[in-house]
C-alpha cells in the first residue's frame, strides 16, 4: 500500500509510543494517510535517535516495549492512520553495555554464535577486536583505574570508564575467582586483558588501527553482515512480521549504500512477507544518477527533491554577484576541489584503517598477477585515493553479473581523471585499480574471489568517504549559499532552470518520497527557503556583509571570515519568521543558545580552523567572544541592529519562497512527507537542533481554529499561513487520491517569474502555479482553462477563469475542477 502522505515522528527519552499516540486525532485531522516512525527498534539507553539500534529483534523498551507499541498503531489505526517503519540494517550501536550479540562476540571471539554478524577482520591484529573506547593512553588508563575488573550476574568483565563493558572468556573465569577480582590491577590486570578477544585502545587508533568495519567512521556503531542470509533472517525477522501482520504498511531502508550487496538485500525483503508492502532506500542520487532498475523499490526518501526545489527558488540572476561577494569576502572560489580535497582528508584521516585494508588487498593482487606484479604497495594506494577522490557517486554497485553499464562509465571517468590528476604515476597503477573494482575477472585468472572481495569492501567505502568529504565538510567549507548546501546537492550548482525541474517531476517515480526536511538535513525547509531568497537581495547582500564584520571583527582574536560569512547566514534562515520588527520577541536566550551550538558544530565538522578530536581551544574561544558581540541583545549592538533591519527586508521573499516550497512538495509526483514541526516554519539547524521537542497542543488549537477562506493567511510570516496552506492541501489529495496517486503531469507553458504544473485523472484536474520572484511588479496573471475551478488554499470559487489569477493573497495557487 503507498501511503497518500506521511507525517515523520522523531523518537526519544522524553517522546515515545505513547507520546505519538496522542497525536493521532491531530494527524488525521491535518490529513496524512500515514505515520513514518523513526526506528523504534531497541536502541542504546537514552538514544536521542533510534539509529543506534542494539537488538532488532526488540521493540524499544525505553520507548514503551511490545505492549507500548501496539497501543500506538491501536491509536493511530482509530484516526485511520497507518505507519511506515524506518529500519537500520547496516548497523548496530555497540558501545555501553546494552548489546548482548556484540557482548558475546567479545566474549567468545570468532566461535560466538554471533561473530558472523559483524563484519570483523578476525586475521588482522592476532585475531583481537580493536576497541577505541579509552580517553587516554592504554597504559595510562590501566594506571588509572579507568579499566577495573568487576564481577556482575554475567561473570567477570573489564570496564572502561564505568561505561564500557568488555566481557572476559569463560577460560579465565576460575583463575579469576581463585585470585580475587581485587589482585587484577596494573601488570595482573594488563596480562589478564592480553588473553582476551578484545584490546582496548584510545579512540584517536580509530583513524589506523581499527579491524571492524563502522558505519562511516563512528566506531560504536559496528557494521553488520546482512549479506548473510542467517544474519538477515534474524535481524530483519520483526519487521517483516509486523509487515505481515498488516501493522507496518511500508518500510525505509536507512543506509542503503552501506550494504554489501543491496539488490540482494532488497529482493530478500520483498520475499520475506506475503503482503506487497512500500519500500524506500535511503540513497543520495548523483548528477544523473537513477535508482538501479532492478532493485524492485519504490523510490529514494527524497533528497533529490529537497535539491530540485531550493534549487528552482534560487534566482539565477543572483548567480554572478552572490559568487563575486562570497570570493571577494571568504576568498573560495572552487567548490569542486574544496570537495575532492575533502575527500582526500578523508581517506587520510577518519578511513585510514578501512583505506589500508583495502590497498592492502588491491596489492596483494598485484603481487600475485604477472601482468600487475610491478606495481607497488605505494602507487597502488595513489591510484586508489585518486579514483576514490575523483568518482562522483557515492558507489558502484558490481556483483555477480559485474557492473551495469552507467557504472562501468562512471567508473571509467573516475578513472580518467585521475590518471590526469597523478599523471606521473605508473599507469598499471590505474589498470590494476580499475579491473579490480569494475570486477574484470578474467584479468585476475585464480583469484576470482579476492576480486570480488577487493570490489565489494571498495564499494562500501566509496560511499562513506563521500558523505563525509562532501556532506559532513565540504558543505561546512563552502558557504556560499547556505540554502544549497544540502545532503545530496552538488556545491557549484546554483539554480534548477524551470525545464530541468519539470523534467525531474516526470521522471520521478511516483512512490517516491517529496521531501524538504528530514533528520539530516542541515537546515529546516523555511531556513533553506528564507537563505535562498538573498539572490533577489544579492547587492544589499554584498554591501552589508563587510560592514557586518567592521562593527564585529576583533584584530586582536580574528576568525575566519568563511565562518563568519557562514555564521550571518546561519543566522538569516533561522531568525524566526514571527519575529516582525515591532513583536516582543521570546525565547531569545534559547535561540541564540542554539545558533552558539550550530556554529560550533558546524566549525568543527568544517575541520579547518578546528576539529571535533584534538580541537583548538584558542580558536574555539575566540569564535564564542565573537557570537558573543554579535547576539548581544543591547541597544549598542549596531550589528544586530544593521541585521534586523536587513532580515526584515527578505522576510516577505522568505516566507513566499517558503510556502512555495511546501505547495509544490504536496502537490508534485510522489508522496509528500511532512517532517515533524514542519507543518508550521521549520527553521531547525543541524542536528541535534531539528529533534527538539515540538509544540503539537499549540499546533491542534489552531489547526482546530483555522478561519475559513483567506483569513487564514493574515500575513505570510505567521505560523499560521503555513499550517493553513499544509492542512488544505493535505486534505485535499485525501478527497482525491487517484489524482495525486494516478495523476498525469504537464508542465504549463508560462512566462518568468511564473510556474506551473497540470495533474489530471479520471476524477479531477489539479492545476498548480506559483510567482518565483514576488514582488508588485512582478505578480502577473496566470490564465485558467476553461472549466469551474476552486482555488483550494483560499477556499474561493473562481467565477470568471477567463479573467486570470493575480497572486494577490499568496505566491502560491492550487487549484482544483472536480468532474462532473
Amino acid at each position: 500500500m503507498t501511503p497518500r502522505a506521511t507525517y515523520r515522528l522523531q523518537f526519544g527519552p522524553d517522546f515515545g509510543f505513547a507520546d505519538a499516540a496522542a497525536l493521532a486525532p491531530y494527524l488525521s485531522a491535518l490529513g496524512v494517510s500515514h505515520v513514518y516512525l523513526a526506528p523504534v527498534f531497541a536502541a542504546r539507553p537514552g538514544s536521542t535517535h533510534g539509529y543506534d539500534v542494539t537488538d532488532p529483534a526488540v521493540l524499544s523498551p525505553e520507548l514503551g516495549g511490545e505492549a507500548g507499541f501496539r497501543a500506538m498503531v491501536a491509536a493511530f489505526r482509530t484516526e485511520g492512520l497507518g505507519i511506515v517503519l524506518d529500519i537500520v540494517p547496516n548497523h548496530m550501536g555497540i558501545g555501553g553495555a546494552a548489546n548482548h550479540y556484540w557482548l558475546d562476540v567479545l566474549a567468545n571471539g570468532p566461535e560466538s554464535r554471533f561473530a558472523r554478524w559483524f563484519d570483523i577482520d578476525w586475521q588482522a591484529c592476532g585475531g583481537r577486536v580493536i576497541l577505541p573506547v579509552l580517553g587516554e593512553g592504554y597504559g595510562a588508563a590501566l594506571t588509572s583505574g579507568a579499566l577495573d575488573l568487576r564481577a556482575d550476574g554475567d561473570g567477570f568483565a573489564v570496564w572502561a570508564h564505568d561505561t564500557h563493558k568488555l566481557p572476559v572468556r569463560s577460560e579465565d573465569t576460575a583463575a579469576i575467582r581463585e585470585a580475587g577480582v581485587g589482585t587484577f590491577r596494573g601488570a595482573a590486570l594488563d596480562a589478564l586483558i592480553a588473553r582476551q578477544h578484545w584490546r582496548p585502545a584510545k579512540f584517536s587508533l580509530e583513524r589506523d588501527g581499527l579491524n571492524y568495519r563502522r558505519f562511516f567512521a563512528i566506531s560504536d556503531l559496528a557494521g553488520v553482515r546482512v549479506e548473510d542470509e542467517a544474519v538477515f533472517e534474524a535481524t530483519q525477522a520483526l519487521a517483516l512480521r509486523l509487515v505481515d501482520e498488516g501493522v507496518a504498511d511500508g518500510l525505509r531502508i536507512d543506509h542503503i549504500d552501506g550494504l554489501r550487496d543491496p539488490k540482494t538485500y532488497l529482493h530478500r525483503l520483498r520475499r520475506g512477507t506475503s503482503r506487497p508492502f512500500w519500500l524506500l532506500v535511503e540513497k543520495i542520487l548523483g548528477q544523473g544518477e537513477t535508482l538501479p532498475a532492478d532493485w524492485d523499490v519504490d523510490g529514494t526518501t527524497g533528497y533529490e527533491v529537497t535539491n530540485l526545489l531550493v534549487g528552482l527558488l534560487a534566482d539565477p540572476a543572483g548567480n554572478d554577484a552572490m559568487t563575486e561577494a562570497y570570493a571577494a569576502f571568504a576568498g573560495r572560489t572552487d567548490p569542486v576541489e574544496i570537495v575532492r580535497h575533502a575527500k582526500r582528508e578523508m581517506l587520510e584521516r577518519l578511513f585510514a584503517s578501512e583505506f589500508s585494508a583495502l590497498s592492502g588487498r588491491l596489492a596483494a593482487l598485484a603481487a600475485a598477477s604477472l601482468r600487475f606484479r610491478d606495481v607497488g604497495a605505494d602507487s597502488v594506494k595513489v591510484a586508489l585515493v585518486e579514483v576514490i577522490v575523483a568518482l562522483d557517486v557515492y558507489r558502484t554497485y558490481a556483483d555477480a553479473n559485474g557492473l551495469s553499464a552507467s557504472d562501468r562509465e562512471r567508473l571509467t571517468r573516475a578513472v580518467g581523471e585521475a590518471r590526469r590528476a597523478a599523471a606521473w604515476l605508473e599507469p598499471d597503477a590505474f589498470n590494476l585499480v580499475e579491473a579490480a573494482l569494475g570486477l574484470d575477472l578474467d584479468t585476475f585468472p585464480g583469484a576470482e574471489a579476492e576480486v570480488r572481495e577487493a570490489a565489494a569492501r571498495a564499494q562500501q567505502l566509496t560511499g562513506p568517504v563521500m558523505a563525509k568529504g562532501l556532506e559532513d565538510t565540504a558543505l561546512y567549507r563552502y558557504a556560499r549559499l547556505l540554502a544549497l548546501n544540502e545532503v545530496g546537492s552538488e556545491p557549484g550548482r546554483f539554480s534548477t532552470d524551470v525545464a530541468a525541474f519539470h523534467a525531474a517531476n516526470a521522471a520521478r517515480a511516483p512512490g517516491s518520497m517529496l521531501t524538504t526536511s528530514t533528520h539530516d538535513t542541515k537546515r529546516g525547509e523555511d531556513a533553506r527557503a528564507r537563505i535562498a531568497a538573498l539572490p533577489r537581495h544579492a547587492a544589499a547582500w554584498a554591501a552589508r556583509v563587510p560592514a557586518w564584520h567592521r562593527c564585529l571583527a576583533d584584530p586582536e582574536a580574528p576568525i575566519d571570515p568563511n565562518d563568519a560569512y557562514f555564521f550571518y547566514q546561519l543566522l538569516l534562515g533561522a531568525w524566526p519568521m514571527e519575529w516582525r520588527p515591532g513583536v516582543r520577541r521570546d525565547g531569545w536566550e534559547a535561540f541564540t543558545q542554539r545558533v552558539r551550538a550550530a556554529m560550533l558544530k558546524s566549525v568543527r565538522e568544517a575541520a579547518v580552523n578546528t576539529t571535533w578530536v584534538n580541537g583548538d581551544p584558542d580558536y574555539e574561544a575566540r569564535l564564542a567572544a565573537f557570537l558573543d558581540r554579535a547576539l548581544d541583545p543591547s541597544p549598542g549592538n549596531g550589528f544586530l541592529a544593521s541585521f534586523r533591519t536587513f532580515e526584515a527586508e527578505i522576510a516577505a521573499d522568505g516566507a513566499a519562497n517558503a510556502l512555495i516550497q511546501t505547495a509544490l512538495r504536496l502537490t508534485l509526483p510522489g508522496v509528500p512527507d511532512t517532517y515533524q514541526g514542519a507543518d508550521c516554519w521549520e527553521q531547525s539547524l543541524v542536528d541535534p537542533d531539528n529533534r527538539r521537542p515540538v509544540d503539537f497542543a499549540g499546533r491542534a488549537a489552531m489547526l482546530a481554529a483555522l478561519p475559513p477562506g483567506p483569513a487564514a493567511f493574515p500575513n505570510w510570516t505567521d505560523p499560521m499561513s503555513k499550517l493553513a496552506l499544509t492542512a488544505r492541501v493535505l486534505r485535499l489529495r485525501r478527497d482525491h487520491p487517484e489524482l495525486f496517486a494516478a495523476g498525469d503531469y504537464r508542465p504549463l507553458d508560462l512566462p518568468a517569474p511564473l510556474v506551473g504544473f497540470v495533474r489530471e485523472a479520471a476524477d479531477a484536474r489539479l492545476l498548480v502555479a506559483a510567482s518565483l520572484r514576488h514582488g508588485p511588479a512582478q505578480r502577473g496573471l496566470l490564465p485558467l482553462p476553461e472549466g469551474r475551478w476552486r482555488e483550494v488554499l483560499t477556499e474561493a470559487e473562481i467565477a470568471d477563469p477567463a479573467a486570470g489569477h493575480g497572486f494577490d493573497i499568496l505566491p502560491v495557487a492550487v487549484f482544483v475542477s472536480s468532474s462532473g
